[in-house]
C-alpha cells in the first residue's frame, strides 16, 4: 500500500494521531483529490491541523475554504432542524434524524466537518398525511419533482418521500423505514422509536437513532450504494469510526438487532472491511470477508455501466409495483407516466425552460430510455455489469 492511501486511511480514522509517512506536494494533492471524492476536505482539513502537520499552501487554502462554508452549511441545518421541530411537534409528528444529520450533531468534535447534501428525517407512515399538510403550509415545496404521485406512493418504504425544500434552504429526505423495505417497517419503527436518543439544540429536544440502530443503518446506506452506483463516499464509514470510538457499543445488541431485521449478510463484508484497515474490533464470522482497497477508495470502475445495467430489472420493479395501487385508475396513471412522466419531472429532470413546449421533449424523452433499457439488456447479455458483491475466502477476501 503505497504512502498516499496509507495516510488517506489514517486521516480518515480518528483516533489514529500521528501519520506514517511524509507526503510530497504531489501526494497531498492526490489526497486532496480523494477527499474531494469522498466528501471529506472539512474533516481533512481539521484532522491534519489537530495532528500539528502544515499543509502546501493552496490545500491549505482550498481546505480551509471548504471547512469554513461546512461551518455555515451546519449552522443553517441546525436552525432548519429547530424550525422542522416547531412545525412538527404542535401537529403530533415525532421525528428521527438520520444519516450525516444525526452524526453532525453528537458525533463530530467540530463544526463544520461532516459534509451533507440534504436532511435525512424518519417519521411514521400513517403520519404522511398529516406531515405533508403541515409541511406544506410551513412554505416547503418538492424540490425532484417525480414521474407521478403515484410512483411517491408505492416507493415510499424503498425509498423516500419526495424531497421538499423551502426557498435556499437546506433540502430534506422524509423516510419510512431504514430497512428500505416495507414488510417489518412497523417493527422496526416501534423498536427504533421506544429505544432512540435525544439531544438538545437551543432548548429543542431532537431524536435520533440509538447507537447500534445507528451504525446498523449508516451500513446498510454504504451497502446501498456499493450495490445500486458502484459509488462509495467514505464518510459513513467515518460516521461508524467516530460512533465506535464514541460511544460503548454492546455487539451482541448489534448482531441480535441486525438478525432481527434479517441484514447482518449485507453488514458483515463492511464490518470485516471496517476491521481488517481499521481495527474496529466489532467481531464477525470465522470467514473473512473485506472490501479490497482499491475499490474502497476509488469506488468501482465504470459506475456507469452498473447503473444501466440495472435498468431493465428496475422497469420490471416498477410494473411489479402496479399491484400495490388501490384501484385501475391509479395503476393506469403510474403505468402512462412512466413513458410520460408529468410536465414538471420533464422541465425538472432535463433542464427544460418552462416557457417552451413540452410536446417534442416527450419524444427525446422515449428514445433516452429506450436507449438505455436497450444498452441495459446488451450489458446483461454481455454478463456485464457483474453483480456487486463478495468473495469470501478463510482468511482472505476481496470484493467483486
Amino acid at each position: 500500500m503505497n504512502a498516499v492511501l496509507t495516510t488517506f486511511l489514517e486521516l480518515c480514522n480518528p483516533s489514529c494521531t500521528s501519520l506514517s509517512s511524509s507526503l510530497s506536494e504531489d501526494d497531498w494533492n492526490s489526497i486532496s483529490q480523494l477527499s474531494q471524492r469522498h466528501g471529506l476536505t472539512p474533516y481533512f482539513f481539521y484532522r491534519v491541523k489537530s495532528l500539528g502537520i502544515s499543509l502546501p499552501e493552496d490545500i491549505n487554502k482550498k481546505w480551509l475554504g471548504s471547512f469554513l462554508y461546512q461551518i455555515a452549511e451546519e449552522r443553517k441545518a441546525r436552525q432548519q432542524i429547530k424550525e422542522l421541530k416547531k412545525v412538527l411537534d404542535p401537529a403530533g409528528i415525532p421525528m428521527i434524524l438520520l444519516k450525516g444529520t444525526s452524526a453532525m450533531m453528537r458525533l463530530y468534535p467540530n463544526q463544520g466537518l461532516r459534509t451533507f447534501c440534504d436532511l435525512d428525517i424518519l417519521i411514521p407512515a400513517d403520519k404522511v398525511v398529516d406531515f405533508r399538510e403541515v409541511i406544506s403550509k410551513a412554505g416547503y415545496k418538492p424540490s425532484v419533482v417525480l414521474n407521478s404521485p403515484e410512483e411517491e406512493e408505492v416507493w415510499k418504504f424503498e425509498s423516500h418521500l419526495a424531497a421538499l425544500q423551502k426557498g435556499d434552504g437546506i433540502p430534506i429526505e422524509t423516510h419510512l423505514s431504514i430497512l428500505a423495505r416495507e414488510d417489518g417497517h412497523e417493527n422496526a419503527w416501534n423498536k427504533l422509536w421506544k429505544d432512540s436518543e435525544e439531544t438538545e439544540i437551543d432548548g429543542v429536544r431532537v431524536n435520533h437513532l440509538n447507537k447500534e440502530h445507528f451504525i446498523i443503518h449508516m451500513l446498510l446506506h454504504f451497502v446501498k450504494h456499493l450495490r445500486t452506483e458502484g459509488n462509495l463516499q467514505m464518510k459513513s464509514l467515518i460516521d461508524v469510526l467516530y460512533a465506535i470510538n464514541t460511544w460503548e457499543i454492546d455487539c451482541d445488541i448489534l448482531w441480535d438487532q441486525a438478525q432481527r431485521w434479517r441484514v447482518q449478510n449485507e453488514i458483515i463484508p463492511v464490518i470485516a472491511t471496517m476491521n481488517h484497515y481499521w481495527h474496529i474490533e466489532i467481531p464477525v464470522t470465522d470467514e473473512v470477508v473485506s472490501l479490497d482497497l482499491s475499490k474502497l477508495i476509488f469506488s468501482v470502475d465504470d459506475q456507469q455501466r452498473i447503473i444501466l445495467g440495472r435498468i431493465p430489472g428496475g422497469f420490471i420493479s416498477r410494473l411489479v409495483k402496479m399491484k400495490e395501487l388501490s384501484d385501475n385508475a391509479s395503476r393506469f396513471r403510474y403505468f402512462f407516466h412512466i413513458f410520460f412522466p408529468c410536465r414538471e419531472n420533464l422541465y425538472w429532470r432535463y433542464g427544460f425552460s418552462a416557457k417552451r413546449s413540452i410536446r417534442a421533449y416527450y419524444l427525446q424523452h422515449l428514445s433516452v430510455i429506450s436507449r438505455r433499457f436497450l444498452t441495459g439488456i446488451l450489458l446483461l447479455i454481455s454478463g456485464m455489469p457483474k453483480r456487486l458483491g463478495f468473495h469470501v475466502h478463510n482468511g482472505n477476501a476481496s470484493s467483486h
